[in-house]
């Protein structure tokens, strides 16, 4: 009885977890949801940058790891989305989805 409340707990986390982005999404306006796409881009274009060879990932370094500090900061999800974009990229560039 207790294994089937533990499980019960957790699905209520996830489901309070995804209430509380889409309450989030929901309060922000156009001009904060184009600021984080631009942002979300320019990760891209680092990304894309990092993996052309030694100098230029030198170059993205820095700019890279300051958004993600900022996007840490900012909340988990954005955090996380960066990461994957950054994924995203590096396999859509090396898959010659992405010119480079």
């Amino acid at each position: 009885m207790s294994g089937s409340r533990g499980s019960d707990s957790d699905r209520s986390g996830v489901v309070d977890s995804l209430v509380l982005v889409g309450e989030e999404f929901r309060r922000r306006n156009a001009s904060a949801t184009a600021v984080d796409v631009l942002y979300v881009f320019t990760t891209a274009f680092l990304a894309t940058l990092a993996i052309r060879g030694f100098w230029p990932a030198m170059i993205a370094a820095l700019p890279l790891a300051t958004m993600l500090y900022f996007a840490w900061n900012s909340s988990k999800p954005f955090f996380v989305a960066n990461l994957l974009v950054i994924g995203l990229t590096v396999v859509a560039t090396r898959a010659d989805l992405m010119p480079l």
